[in-house]
């Protein structure tokens, strides 16, 4: 049966992101129909019954079929992707929603149902207070027999939800790290920018199951203008380290021209500090200056925010004695 539009319920398009404990490969909404009526035959026999057993039971087995093994929302790729030459143009309103999802996800991450967060927790022992206070009330009211069935009928539905399954994040965290540097250093380029310098970002997109363009990867460029036919301009790019599980932003800046264009002489460190490196290189094709932190062995592998800022702005400087020579 395939997924369909349930009340009350996600939209058949998110329902693929829920990962299930048993019978991974029973359908989201023919899941959800046996998990209904579980429910309304345990209750229909505890009111015949007027007994815990077997209609626990039968809410046990709704509980279980039920029962999440976690949330994916990472994007699934349709096909091992060519990355290499897959890049587009964007805007800055794109990244910024891009940046938006992942608020999101981290508001969702503490959601109030979740045990694995401070939220939850609280919750979770809010509930069992409320739980245990109404227990009191209907053994002193209605005896001891009604009492133990709303107990353990609520134990089985209300407070196994606070365990149902942890939330994967699965948002793509070292893109989003990405986004973060992107839209704070184009907030400072705005600051310093002058006449005729434009700031680019791009995405490098890949195709999922459904055939939809999904970003993997981010960086800008900085064109100008007035710059003579054989200067390319700056590309900015980050790489991530990852450290006992920990990422961090390595980046830099890479002037670029056409081969013969002399870029060279260009590489003057005009009052750079010592932790910040310019390296020149070329080929048949094309000139570079890339400009980067200084690393060692074991330090220098995650630049921080103002020096990228400065990294941006010597080779802006640079770019700005190249087009004025």
């Amino acid at each position: 049966m395939k997924n369909r539009k349930i009340p009350g319920f996600p939209p058949p398009e998110d329902q693929d992101v829920i990962q299930f404990h048993f019978f991974r490969k029973l359908s989201y909404t023919a899941r959800m129909i046996i998990y209904i009526c579980l429910i309304i035959a345990g209750f229909v026999t505890q009111i015949i019954t007027v007994s815990i057993w077997p209609g626990a039971v039968l809410l046990l087995l709704a509980v279980l079929i039920n029962m999440v093994k976690g949330y994916d929302t990472s994007p699934q790729p349709g096909h091992e992707p060519d990355y290499s030459d897959n890049w587009a143009r964007t805007t800055m309103e794109r990244i910024h929603r891009i940046n938006q999802i992942k608020e999101d996800i981290n508001k969702w991450d503490k959601d109030a149902l979740d045990i694995s967060n401070g939220t939850g927790c609280l919750a979770f022992g809010i509930a069992a207070i409320v739980l245990a206070a109404l227990f009191a009330v209907l053994m002193e009211e209605s005896g001891m027999n009604v009492a133990a069935i709303f107990i353990v009928d609520a134990v089985i539905l209300i407070l196994s939800l606070w365990f149902n399954g942890l939330r994967i994040k699965g948002h793509q965290n070292d893109l989003y790290i990405k986004t973060d540097l992107i839209i704070e250093l184009e907030r400072h380029f705005r600051k310093v920018k002058r006449e005729g310098e434009e700031f680019v970002p791009s995405l490098r997109l890949a195709v999922d199951k459904e055939g939809k363009e999904y970003p993997t990867d981010c960086r800008f460029n900085i064109v100008f203008t007035d710059a003579p036919a054989d200067f390319y301009g700056i590309l900015a790019q980050t790489n991530i380290n990852v450290v006992e599980s920990s990422h961090y932003p390595y980046f830099y800046c890479v002037i670029t021209a056409k081969a013969g264009f002399g870029l060279k002489k260009y590489l003057v460190r005009d009052n750079m500090p010592r932790s910040i490196i310019m390296e020149y290189s070329d080929d048949e094709e094309a000139e570079v200056i890339v400009i980067r932190q200084r690393t060692t062995k074991s330090t220098g592998y995650h630049t921080k925010m103002n020096t990228c800022k400065s990294i941006m702005e010597f080779a802006l400087n640079i770019s700005r004695k190249i087009i004025f020579r």
